[in-house]
């Protein structure tokens, strides 16, 4: 019975989350290739990092979102984008001008099992211009990732949905310097009338080598990349950090045997 009730959750769940929104406007441009570099993200400088909180607050098992939103600029600013900060008022005043970073998390705790039920989606939103005279302009999403959904177990929580939010904000990246190659001075697609939204998958996971420090998604341990253990991981579990605070922030302790 229990069974049935938390598959019955699930579907409620997923059904709300899939459910498009409203007004939403497909923007597609002729001639633009899916896997292309997308144009959108070229001459990007600086972006806002913007963490969409969930209505359920998992603070008190373990996933900070001070923390996450540190690891995440971390990891931009390693690429030369500057991350700028709002203005604290009343309400948070962010430009029109400065594209966002958008990181949309949703949780659903089940009490009983005790497990989460949570889904992640990452989007670049930019000004777009309505008209050609430039009058009219709002925020819209001109890149994303696939969605991510997932459930775990209440202990498993902060890990996992930090290797996700890190998969998505890699992917965002990849995308990012296929936009901007080093040896070629980007185009500003600031003033774009029509810009494209794109499904873009998480990229594989690079050599530990290339990384100061690696964790497996699947484990609460990081370690030296030259450690015997961080040999072992599949590219596909493995995640890399910058440095050692990054990866205990996000949840992971110093491996035993290579001692990071």
């Amino acid at each position: 019975m229990k069974t049935k009730k938390y598959c019955f959750i699930l579907v409620v769940f997923a059904g709300i989350l899939c459910v498009p929104v409203l007004g939403e406007v497909e923007l597609p441009l002729p001639g633009t290739l899916l896997g292309q570099p997308n144009p959108a993200l070229a001459g990007i400088e600086q972006l806002y990092v913007v963490i969409l909180l969930p209505d359920a607050e998992p603070n008190k098992d373990g996933l900070v979102w001070k923390n996450l939103k540190a690891v995440v600029e971390s990891r931009i600013s390693q690429t030369g984008i500057k991350i700028a900060q709002a203005i604290q008022h009343e309400h948070i005043l962010r430009s029109l001008d400065i594209p966002e970073l958008r990181i949309d998390i949703n949780m659903l705790k089940l009490v009983e099992s005790q497990q989460y039920v949570f889904h992640v989606q990452t989007s670049l939103a930019k000004k777009v211009h309505l008209t050609k005279d430039s009058s009219q302009c709002i925020k819209a999403d001109v890149w994303k990732t696939e969605p991510t959904m997932q459930a775990v177990s209440v202990q498993s929580m902060p890990t996992a949905v930090t290797s996700v939010v890190l998969e998505q904000v890699d992917a965002f990246i990849h995308a990012y310097l296929a936009a901007n190659p080093p040896n070629k001075r980007p185009s500003d697609a600031n003033d774009i009338s029509i810009v494209p939204k794109e499904q873009v998958k998480p990229v594989a996971k690079s050599t530990p080598a290339e990384y100061k420090y690696v964790a497996s998604k699947n484990s609460e341990v990081f370690h030296k990349p030259e450690c015997s253990s961080a040999k072992r991981i599949k590219p596909e579990n493995l995640i890399g950090y910058s440095s050692r605070d990054e990866a205990i922030n996000t949840g992971k302790r110093p491996c035993r045997r290579c001692n990071p």
